[in-house]
């Protein structure tokens, strides 16, 4: 297990989880003994790379003054040791996402959870994943290593119910990683994830929040390109810093689990249609896990109600008296972030074109805004 930014003090605090996984040594193109059936899954490089972005941003940015930030537990698996110098000059060697260290830290990330009702528990996983079509299993990097491919897997509903053990009543699971539906799980219930926890009393009720936010929809992959931040994260990171805000008493913008899963799934909107950031758990009016330091942003999505004119369209904004043209090259549709605040939005075309569209004034508002122009 490894730790920085470990806080023993009293009161309430933030306690955080990060797992990378990308190197599985008993998966396709590992270095060591490979799994009779690895199920087509092998190396990947995006999540240590996701990981180490999300601890980066937690170490140096994460502020909650209701629950400063106590710890970090942190494992990752890359081709090479993954290091780290914290924001306190502590420099480690991260530990390997094995099962043995992912027991011994998840252990750790609970008992400090559970040290105060008002703590907030985030526990964030990248790496493979898979689904029996109601379960999602989170594989660490020995999986493979036993006959059960699942032997060394963090079962997340299990994980959850143990959670309910633990006093804090702000908890939040961020999951990116692939759900498909593994016929050879569906076949055999025996081959299961485990928590890495003992049992809660699951006949007492857990009387606080604990949503999960996932990269894919039950039954569909994640993604991200090699060596790079993952699509989910990089959005979860763009929402925290930027856009996924609410003012819980009025006087500063909060990041929470709801307006967070808002701006991701914004975020990851790939315009089809097709429903994005799926989440469970989602209850209440939420809670602060983090407070920006500077005004918010929004996501916005803006396109013409005539696809024609669409295409020829130079869409621009103004906001605080500044005038942005940032459609020149014709996307379609159009994101951007734009201050909150009031905002006038526009499409202009060549001199040549016959199009003319009506502007909106409009008062920009978190965490997104989706636009239509009208087209006359």
């Amino acid at each position: 297990m490894t730790t920085f930014r470990l806080d023993n003090t009293d009161g309430p605090g933030t306690h955080v989880f990060i797992i990378g996984v990308g190197d599985y040594p008993h998966l396709k193109g590992g270095s060591g003994p490979i799994s009779a059936n690895p199920r087509n899954m092998g190396q990947i490089t995006s999540p240590p790379v996701s990981a180490m972005e999300m601890l980066k941003w937690v170490d140096t940015t994460l502020h909650n003054p209701e629950a400063p930030l106590k710890s970090i537990e942190v494992l990752i698996s890359q081709v090479g040791t993954a290091q780290f110098t914290d924001s306190a000059g502590l420099h480690q060697q991260i530990d390997a996402a094995t099962w043995d260290n992912y027991e011994a830290s998840i252990l750790a990330w609970k008992q400090r959870a559970n040290s105060n009702p008002k703590n907030v528990a985030i526990f964030y996983f990248c790496g493979h994943g898979m689904g029996d079509g109601v379960n999602t299993h989170l594989l660490l990097a020995d999986s493979g290593k036993s006959a059960k491919l699942l032997r060394h897997a963090a079962h997340l509903g299990d994980l959850r119910l143990a959670m309910w053990g633990c006093v804090a009543q702000k908890q939040l699971y961020l999951i990116d990683a692939c759900r498909t539906v593994d016929l050879a799980t569906v076949m055999d219930p025996n081959d299961l994830g485990q928590s890495g926890l003992p049992e809660a009393n699951v006949m007492q009720a857990f009387n606080g929040e604990n949503p999960v936010l996932f990269s894919a929809r039950l039954g569909e992959q994640a993604f991200g390109m090699p060596g790079q931040v993952s699509t989910f994260t990089q959005a979860l990171l763009d929402g925290l810093n930027r856009c996924a805000v609410f003012q819980p008493s009025g006087r500063h913008w909060a990041v929470s689990p709801h307006q967070l899963q808002k701006a991701i799934a914004a975020l990851l909107d790939d315009f089809c249609g097709a429903p994005q950031c799926p989440a469970d758990g989602i209850s209440g009016v939420g809670f602060q896990i983090h407070v920006l330091t500077q005004p918010p942003q929004v996501v916005v999505h803006v396109c013409l109600d005539n696809e024609a004119a669409n295409d020829s369209a130079q869409i621009s904004y103004i906001s605080a008296g500044k005038n942005r043209v940032m459609r020149p090259d014709l996307a379609n549709p159009w994101r951007t972030f734009i201050p909150h605040g009031p905002c006038s939005v526009e499409a202009t075309f060549d001199p040549t074109v016959k199009y003319k569209v009506l502007p909106i004034q409009i008062y920009m508002v978190p965490p997104f805004q989706n636009i239509t122009l009208e087209v006359i």
